[in-house]
């Protein structure tokens, strides 16, 4: 009786086991070939349907300031107050869709934000902008220009805020510096002398 209450015991244990997998259960992608009656393509059909958690990406941004939108590009961190505007050219690595981004331009107590979006891509492409003439869009009236150049001399920093499910993070920050024409000429032709030594 010990004997049959073992064997029989034994049977419903081998058969609860599962099955091992071979390389005829596995599609070409690595994903198990559905079986009709296989509790294995049953739960392989569920993990299917069930909604993925999003992937983590490990993001990393490099990126420069130039004077100029677009074509041969110079690395800068001083600008003359007289330019059009100040460019942000980005690239991100390891990004795998579009992301949003918030752009921040700080100067004092002054704090101008504009959302964004990284793109993935394998080259460095313009991202944002600053304007350094012209009307300023945050005021209905059109100031002097003395007046609009005296609130943008000094230094700056700019950062891109990363948006996504952790919340804000910083993944970008560069500091530089506005300077009246005659300080950035003077920059330009002896850059040994140093603006503010």
């Amino acid at each position: 009786m010990r004997i049959s209450l073992l064997v029989a015991g034994l049977a419903l244990t081998a058969a609860c086991a599962d099955a091992p997998i071979t390389a005829g259960d596995l599609q070409a992608d690595g994903q198990l070939r559905e079986r009709p009656n296989s509790q294995q393509s049953v739960h392989a059909a569920s993990e299917r349907t069930r909604p993925q958690a999003q992937k983590a990406e490990r993001l990393r941004v490099t990126g420069l300031l130039a004077g100029q939108a677009e074509g041969p590009l110079e690395d800068r961190t001083r600008f003359s107050v007289e330019g059009e505007a100040i460019y942000l050219h980005l690239r991100a690595d390891g990004l795998s869709q579009p992301r949003p981004v918030t752009f921040v331009w700080i100067h004092g107590d002054q704090r101008r934000e504009t959302l964004g979006f990284l793109q993935p891509a394998e080259t460095i492409s313009l991202a944002a902008s600053m304007p350094l003439s012209g009307a300023d869009s945050r005021s209905e009236s059109v100031r002097s220009a003395p007046e609009r150049a005296a609130e943008l001399l000094g230094s700056w920093t700019v950062e891109v805020h990363s948006t996504d499910a952790n919340g804000r993070s910083l993944v970008f920050e560069r500091t530089f510096e506005v300077l009246e024409p005659e300080a950035y000429a003077l920059e330009a032709t002896d850059p040994a002398a140093g603006v503010g030594q």
